[in-house]
């Protein structure tokens, strides 16, 4: 298996986070003043998808995260974090072989493993170097992101680099060869390169260019084994606020790159939005290009945590690994309500096609609803449903089926320093 990057010269060290990591005097007070985290859910997750005669699926998990930061000391400092997904009640398909054709699938997989392992170097002013297995989330998770909605990261073996020394400008670049998946898996690559530059100089506003680059190894790809797709992506983001009026626009090209051939796809989301007090209603669109032809690749979204955007009872996240042929067209609104130390959010989604290969009709239709409260500062409660109506199709070839998801969480997150190690931050 092809050996993670750097991983060796990390094994046995433990810390940090860095750009204004706290400072060691000595190579010993880089342990004696680092910082440790915990983060701990408990999340109940009911699935019920109209699949024939497979059971809902039903699931209560309890994950955690524990993290180790050290002091910096002479520009360099290390983090290390285990992850564990402890199994209470799994009457459900994990995609890992239990349960598989009885109940309806929720890719929550038990297991450990070392979810974070790298080295912060800051030697170089105003730039931060990177090295080992990280989650890497870049702007809005569009393209690239750690799958935060799962009970189980997705997280890189990587070097990456961040720079922010031309005022109001962050360059990020990043090499990977191996993604660490939801389902504690590794998925091995020939090569993940990554750029992306982002200036905020006018107040309120962002510009963002970005350039991915996917070598898949042979029979591997984006969403593991035998699924290839290479590809190179770029693009532009423009966001930000004019007063109490907000925008969020996105524009990407995908080409062909090393194995791919005659791949040229677009890919476009805009998303407007308006305060009025307590209430922010909003209207988006995305638009996914499919593909030419049956059997081809359509537009990837390479990485991103794909159920924050089209729609939370995630019938559409074959489009991470362009598998989605006849494209996709999502039309929706939400408003959100802000209240209480309490968030609301209402949103319906129309999904419709963007090619025919086989199915040219409208996909279906969804309503999403979510009720998330800060109890304290460490302590957050969640309530979250998610309802999906298949269209049916006089010709037929809808991909899609009914399901009805509905979520409940209790999230605790906390810090302390090692020298005081019951005062909870």
């Amino acid at each position: 298996m092809k050996m993670k990057i750097f991983a060796v010269l990390l094994l046995g060290f433990c810390t940090t986070q860095l750009f204004g990591a706290e400072k060691a005097a000595n190579f010993g007070e880089m342990f004696t003043k680092g910082v440790y985290d915990v983060k701990l859910r408990l999340a109940y997750e009911y699935s019920d998808l109209d699949n024939g005669n497979v059971s809902p699926g039903k699931g209560l998990v309890l994950s955690s995260y524990a993290g180790y930061r050290t002091a910096e000391y002479e520009g360099f400092s290390l983090y290390t974090q285990i992850h564990n997904l402890w199994k209470i009640d799994d009457e459900y398909n994990d995609l890992r072989g239990k349960y598989a054709g009885e109940n309806d699938v929720i890719a929550d997989p038990d297991g450990t493993r070392i979810q974070q392992l790298y080295a912060d170097l800051t030697m170089i002013p105003d730039t931060k170097i990177r090295i080992g297995r990280q989650e890497i989330v870049l702007d809005d998770v569009r393209f690239i992101g750690n799958i935060g909605w799962r009970n189980t990261a997705q997280a890189f073996d990587a070097i990456t680099l961040t720079n922010t020394s031309i005022k109001d400008t962050t360059i990020f670049l990043g090499y990977s060869n191996n993604v660490a998946s939801i389902l504690f898996k590794e998925n091995e690559y020939d090569g993940i390169y990554l750029a992306n530059v982002k200036y905020s100089g006018i107040k309120g506003h962002t510009q963002t260019a970005f350039a991915y680059l996917v070598d898949t190894e042979e029979g591997e790809g984006i969403a593991g084994p035998s699924i290839k797709h290479d590809a190179a992506t770029y693009g532009m983001r423009f966001n930000g606020w004019v007063d109490d009026f907000g925008y969020d626009l996105t524009y990407a090209h995908q080409t062909d790159w090393k194995d791919s051939e005659n791949l040229s796809l677009n890919f476009f989301q805009g998303i407007l939005s308006y305060k009025m007090g307590k209430f922010t209603p909003a209207i988006g669109y995305s638009y996914i290009e499919g593909a030419d032809a049956a059997g081809e690749k359509a537009f990837s979204t390479l990485f991103s945590t794909a159920h924050k955007w089209n729609g939370w009872a995630d019938q559409f996240l074959s489009t991470n690994a362009g598998g989605l042929v006849n494209g996709l067209q999502d039309i929706n609104a939400s408003l959100t309500y802000k209240n209480w130390g309490t968030t609301f959010r209402l949103a319906y989604h129309y999904f419709d096609t963007t090619d025919d290969n086989g199915f040219d009709g409208a996909y279906g239709q969804e309503i999403d609803f979510l009720v998330t409260k800060k109890m304290n500062k460490n302590l957050t409660a969640t309530a979250k449903v998610a309802y999906y109506d298949k269209f049916r199709e006089s010709n037929g070839g809808n991909p899609t089926r009914d399901e009805l998801v509905f979520w409940l969480r209790l999230e605790y997150n906390f810090s302390a320093s090692v020298s005081d190690p019951f005062k909870i931050n």
